[in-house]
């Protein structure tokens, strides 16, 4: 299972475990399995930790659609990238775990970041 964070041409944000959709050996695009929007809510700064935190909700990408894995072009993904720890995790959890019935969730992500 490969967990990661897609930017496609719309501009949306795509959690997803991927798998590649290759043709002749040859990469041609991605499977998005059980993929999700990620959206955040407005950043506030907590004035005391100096730390700003926001809300993430992931709601199905394609809600309508059966089934739960889609193939993805290679020309409409602009890039991947690995999801911070916290989104890493409500995604293992919430999605892929189907703990619950809902695919929307919200929680906290602050920018810990203790080197920057």
């Amino acid at each position: 299972m490969t967990v990661k964070l897609a930017v496609i041409k719309t501009g949306e944000q795509i959690i997803t475990d991927v798998e590649e959709m290759t043709l002749q050996d040859k990469v041609v695009g991605y499977f998005f399995n059980k993929p999700c929007i990620v959206t955040t809510g407005t950043p506030e700064l907590n004035e005391e930790t100096g730390r700003t935190a926001f809300d993430i909700n992931l709601s199905p990408w394609i809600a309508l659609g059966k089934g739960y894995k889609f193939p993805v072009p290679l020309d409409w993904i602009v890039t991947f990238v690995d999801p911070v720890d916290e989104l890493n995790t409500m995604y293992l959890r919430d999605i892929l775990g189907e703990e619950e019935d809902s695919q929307t969730k919200s929680m906290i992500v602050t920018d810990g970041c203790e080197d920057c």
